[in-house]
């Protein structure tokens, strides 16, 4: 059986991308590619989950976008960029684009994916449709160009959980819902990639994120670009460089299981420099923790000992974006700023996602202890 290839690039500043770039197109002979598109709709799917500037690392930093626009273009391509951000409205889906520099990277390509919708059939046991935007799903191809980091949720967001944002309007609260435990959201995100897998993903590993991503952790200089036509493949190489076990990637593990990928790395040609990360931090999360966790999943009142979010109140802006996008309605606004129910919470981690402001912060049971108001 032929291997799957992914290609590594050692870029440590977008100072320096241009050459990374170039080397990239020559290791994942991106030449063949090139052909393709000429006179074809291109869609270049970036990471903007909020209002956040490149340097925070929670989007795909512009100038890769740049480049890779710049790449279509000059192939023939008939391109344009967008995404669905984790916040409500097509009016703040923009404002995303522009704080990331995204939009402005697009150099006229940039399209508000949100203003036009379609619902469209799924094959998945927790829903029949979901309504998508219908630019992304109909480009004859797609440049999928995520984010190295961390997902408080998912552990990791890299390609495949990137296709998470061809869904628009309340759909991806249905999927929260739906599917919030997080072996069920991971199959959910597995049934959304199987939907429309990306052509081509090339992940932006230069400046990525640890700790608690996908927004509130720390840039973390990664120093490389990976590409492939496999995102799976693409997944599999970055969560190993990582030091993390594939298997407790849900959406990594489901999807593999589904043949839609490799099953090791040993079904990988890896075309540059593989080096693991020393000392990449994860989420904190008692629940993950490879023993305890174990123990609580199983054996413990996980509702009582599991992590909640805990709101530091002074960072609070009052713009009540996080109550807009709770799925279940667990949160109200009281006393000025926004409360959580946690009968009701059912952890999607919305919230925690789309605060510009990191005002929401992961907190265990020891801190609970400590009188951190839950």
């Amino acid at each position: 059986m032929a291997k799957f290839q992914v290609a590594i690039a050692r870029c440590d500043d977008y100072s320096k991308l241009g050459e990374a770039f170039e080397q990239i197109k020559e290791k994942a002979s991106l030449a063949t590619f090139e052909k393709k598109v000429r006179g074809k709709k291109v869609l270049v799917k970036p990471n903007i989950i909020g209002l956040w500037r490149p340097e925070r690392a929670a989007t795909t930093h512009p100038e890769l976008v740049r480049a890779v626009v710049s790449w279509l273009r000059a192939a023939g391509g008939e391109v344009m960029v967008g995404d669905n951000c984790g916040i409500g409205g097509y009016g703040l889906n923009q404002k995303a684009a522009q704080i990331s520099g995204i939009e402005e990277a697009s150099e006229g390509a940039y399209v508000n994916v949100a203003k036009d919708l379609v619902e469209k059939e799924i094959d998945s046991r927790f829903f029949q449709k979901l309504v998508m935007s219908r630019p992304m799903i109909q480009a004859d191809y797609i440049v999928n160009l995520p984010k190295f980091k961390t997902h408080a949720m998912s552990l990791l967001t890299l390609g495949i959980k990137n296709m998470f944002g061809i869904l628009a309007g309340a759909s991806k609260g249905m999927v929260h819902n739906a599917a919030h435990r997080l072996e069920d959201f991971g199959e959910a995100l597995s049934d959304i990639y199987r939907f429309r897998p990306p052509d081509l993903t090339i992940l932006d590993g230069v400046l990525g994120m640890e700790g608690n991503g996908p927004t509130a952790g720390k840039p973390r200089r990664i120093g490389c670009l990976l590409a492939g036509g496999n995102a799976p493949a693409v997944d599999l190489v970055a969560t190993q460089m990582a030091g993390v076990n594939p298997r407790e990637v849900h959406h990594l593990r489901i999807t593999l299981e589904r043949g839609l990928g490799p099953q090791t790395l040993n079904d990988v040609e890896i075309a540059g420099e593989f080096k693991t990360i020393p000392r990449f931090r994860l989420p904190v999360t008692l629940a993950r923790n490879r023993v305890i966790g174990f123990i609580v999943n199983r054996y413990a009142y996980k509702r009582i000992i599991d992590s909640r979010l805990v709101l530091e109140q002074d960072k609070c802006n009052q713009d009540q974006l996080c109550l807009k996008a709770c799925p279940t309605k667990a949160m109200s606004w009281k006393n000025d700023c926004p409360t959580i129910d946690h009968d009701k919470c059912i952890r999607c981690m919305c919230c925690f996602e789309v605060c510009p402001e990191n005002a929401w912060r992961i907190a265990g049971l020891m801190e609970r202890f400590r009188g951190i108001r839950g």
